[in-house]
């Protein structure tokens, strides 16, 4: 037997014993050292920190003390702050606007600070005004003392959130004079801030007060403006303060009754809602006290004391601008001793778990499943998005017309909202010269509604359009910040409150050549680069769209519209009007008007059963005549004039352009539709009007003997009569483009297409739809 091949056993169990306690024994004694090396420091930590944590005690109370009397002083500086600041504010303000000054003020100071329940201005001829929190709501409520023969009253505006209107009500005041109050009468004649004692507020039942100054107005009268606090949110603050496990604070006023504190709902309640009875409570209050027992003999500052076999710190420190209001803060002693046992428990607790974690890292099998799970789940959904997409483009296919021009492409834009998860969805067709978009359909997956016709200048995005001729899909998360697309935010996505967008630009061919024909936007979408696919097989489908649009013959783009009716229509009669025109200087100019503004009213005959419904019919037409008068009289029309079943209204009618002109005969138009739908709604009528509108030069002048009657005539009359024939639904106001460039940037527009007008050619059409 050769020598290599003789085997000594001792020497192989002494190999397996070597590996066994490497393996084991090493690993095992290493965790037991790190656990005793932690233990140690915990033991040590903890013991230092006992040790030093009563010594900071002092400090941490002193901290807090002066933390809860800035707040408290942030929160009074409303009433101290605000209340110097309004008196000169008020002081300084003219007679005539010292009541909107005070309303001013007031409502901006209770919109933004929650504290202030409401403001009061008194003068010393008995005036009185105030301004307060609607109790019924999230408005303001206005309040003015009027004197009258019959009696003073309160006469109350209430005002929602955004400053409108929502009713107006009087009530008698019963004698109320402002002078015999004590917020008036304690500060009539003093300078400074005046605290007034704590009361129950009717309106609200809250615990306020009430801080006074007086003024001299520009007029030499003596005023007092007061602004009640509420206490309630001030001892909202107390009550959650964490001072220590147990610690509390309370606020006493200068004869010791209770301002705000813990449990305040409590204190109101035990004393009935009398502030005069809200004392500390012997029972249940022992330790606050005693600290203000210690206060009245040693003044500010700490007040170490023992009671019931337990060691507490209380401190206490009057409050700057207050009436000698004190602040009492009382902890137990030994709150600071468990807060140091406790941190050292879980110091120890922490050192175990990180030595298991440390262990438990190793099982790398763990870990390696979890990984194997997560990218199973990954493939399964994005086999469910393929599927999702895959059914979308089905739905596409099927959908007969998809194609042809004069079809709706709905199914695109929804499809684009259920796959991308986008809030609203668009398509954008580019104009054939690249200086617009007119928006093809705009589909809003929040309503499931449907819209179009918007259109976007490159005057007023360069640039989105850059954006678009750049080519590439885009994301951006936040539009309103990016220089890009801020104008599109503003103009497109402010009102549906959507933050990103997604563009896609949509190459294909139009009469120039091959280039960018629309673009795809998409508002909210949860959008992935795996959507890419997606949206340009879309794209394709939209490009293909988009340049059979451009496929349109001239023949077929100018064809005119039908108007045999308008032009078999009687001529227009002048010979009645419902107000007279206006004279400048005596005279009613005559000749040719630059920027005349038109608008014409048509509305269908009706139909006459019998005589008792012409005499039905008569007040109301009398009645809406009366609101036409109304309406131009509030927007300084030039002339409203009656012909046969149509209204005639102008405005501009001026030798200089008038540029408010086209504005204010578009806001008559619009109070016109909502009037007319209200008047005829009321009498079970359906609406019968149409209203069309033009935007420029004309002839007019006086005509006839005595009396005279004013006309005007020219093609801005007949393009707003057929803008108002051609109407398609009843009560649809349609405007000329030359109404559309002059009013865009303030209302919102929809396309019509296109008109044809006698001697004057092919021209755009649109539909007013409200205000921006």
């Amino acid at each position: 037997m050769a020598s290599n091949e003789i085997v000594d056993p001792t020497s192989t169990a002494d190999v397996s014993l070597r590996r066994k306690f490497l393996h084991v024994a090493v690993p095992i004694i290493g965790v037991l050292l790190i656990l005793a090396t932690i233990g140690g420091i915990g033991w040590h930590t903890y013991q230092a920190t006992r040790t030093g944590v009563l010594k900071l005690t002092h400090q941490l109370l002193v901290s807090v003390q002066r933390y809860v009397v800035q707040d408290v002083t942030d929160y009074l500086g409303a009433a101290t702050v605000g209340g110097v600041f309004a008196r000169d504010f008020i002081s300084h303000a003219p007679p005539a606007v010292t009541r909107n000054a005070f309303y001013a003020y007031g409502a901006s100071m209770l919109r933004l600070v929650p504290q202030i329940q409401s403001y009061y201005l008194g003068d010393q001829n008995g005036g009185f005004l105030l301004v307060e929190r609607d109790p019924t709501g999230k408005g303001l409520e206005y309040t003015e003392l009027r004197n009258s023969a019959s009696g003073n009253t309160f006469h109350h505006e209430f005002h929602d959130e955004k400053g409108a209107v929502i009713r107006v009500t009087d009530n008698p005041a019963a004698n109320y004079d402002p002078r015999t109050r004590s917020w008036f009468a304690g500060a009539i004649k003093k300078d400074g801030v005046v605290w007034s004692s704590p009361t129950i507020y009717p309106t609200t039942k809250q615990l306020v007060i009430t801080a006074s100054t007086s003024l001299t107005g520009s007029d030499e009268v003596p005023r007092v403006f007061a602004v009640n606090v509420s206490l309630n949110l001030l001892s909202q603050f107390l009550d959650g303060l964490k001072i220590s496990q147990t610690g509390n604070a309370i606020i006493l006023d200068g004869s010791g009754h209770i301002i705000a504190g813990h449990n305040f709902s409590r204190v109101v309640a035990r004393s009935g809602n009398d502030p005069a009875k809200m004392l500390i409570d012997p029972q249940t209050q022992p330790v606050f006290l005693r600290v203000y027992d210690q206060y009245r003999v040693r003044g500010v500052g700490s007040h170490p004391f023992r009671l019931d076999g337990k060691n507490y710190i209380g401190m206490a420190q009057t409050l700057p601008s207050t009436d000698n209001w004190v602040l009492l803060i009382v902890a137990p002693e030994s709150d600071f001793a468990s807060f140091a046992r406790q941190s050292g428990r879980e110091s120890l607790q922490f050192s175990a778990i990180i030595v298991v974690l440390a262990i438990l890292l190793a099982g790398l099998l763990a870990r390696q499943s979890r990984r194997t799970e997560r990218v199973s789940h990954e493939f399964g959904r994005q086999k469910a998005q393929t599927d999702l997409e895959a059914a979308a483009l089905q739905q596409v296919a099927v959908t007969p017309g998809l194609m042809d021009v004069t079809e709706e492409a709905l199914v695109l834009t929804e499809e684009l909202t259920r796959v991308t998860g986008a809030r609203r969805a668009s398509l954008w067709r580019m104009l054939h010269d690249g200086t617009a978009l007119i928006c093809d359909d705009n589909f809003d997956a929040k309503v499931e509604g449907h819209s179009g016709g918007f259109e976007l200048s490159r005057k007023d995005m360069e640039e989105f359009f850059k954006l678009v001729d750049a080519g590439a899909i885009v994301t951006i998360d936040g539009a309103a910040a990016d220089p890009r697309t801020v104008a599109f935010e503003r103009f497109v996505m402010r009102d549906a409150g959507t933050r990103t967008v997604t563009v896609c630009p949509v190459r294909g061919t139009n009469q120039v050549g091959t280039g960018i024909v629309g673009v795809i936007t998409l508002e909210d979408a949860r959008f992935a680069p795996y959507l890419v696919y997606f949206l340009e097989i879309v794209a394709a489908i939209t490009a293909v769209r988009f340049s059979n649009s451009t496929e349109m013959t001239d023949s077929q783009k100018d064809a005119a519209p039908d108007t045999s009716a308008a032009e078999s229509l009687p001529e227009p009669r002048f010979d009645e009007t419902l107000m007279q025109a206006p004279k400048v200087g005596g005279e009613i100019g005559q000749g040719l008007y630059p920027s005349v503004a038109v608008m014409v009213i048509a509305f269908s005959d009706p139909v006459m059963e019998d005589d008792q419904t012409g005499s039905k019919l008569l007040p109301l037409i009398d009645r809406i005549a009366g609101e036409v008068q109304d309406i131009a009289r509030r927007y300084n029309l030039f002339s409203v004039k009656v012909a046969g079943h149509r209204l005639i209204c102008m405005a501009g009618c001026t030798k200089d352009p008038d540029p408010t002109a086209i504005w204010r005969l578009a806001e008559a138009a619009l109070s016109l539709r909502e009037t007319c739908m209200l008047v005829l709604s009321t009498a079970n009528i359906e609406p019968i009007f149409t209203i069309g509108m033009d935007f420029g030069p004309a002839m007019g002048g006086e005509l006839g003997g005595n009396p005279k009657i004013f006309n005007l005539w020219g093609e801005t009359v007949t393009l707003a009569e057929l803008m108002a024939q051609g109407a398609p639904d009843v009560g649809t106001i349609e405007v000329t483009e030359r109404v559309y460039q002059a009013l865009r940037s303030r209302y919102l527009f929809r396309s019509r297409g296109s008109f044809y007008a006698p001697r004057s050619g092919t021209g755009r059409v649109y539909v007013l739809a409200t205000r921006r």
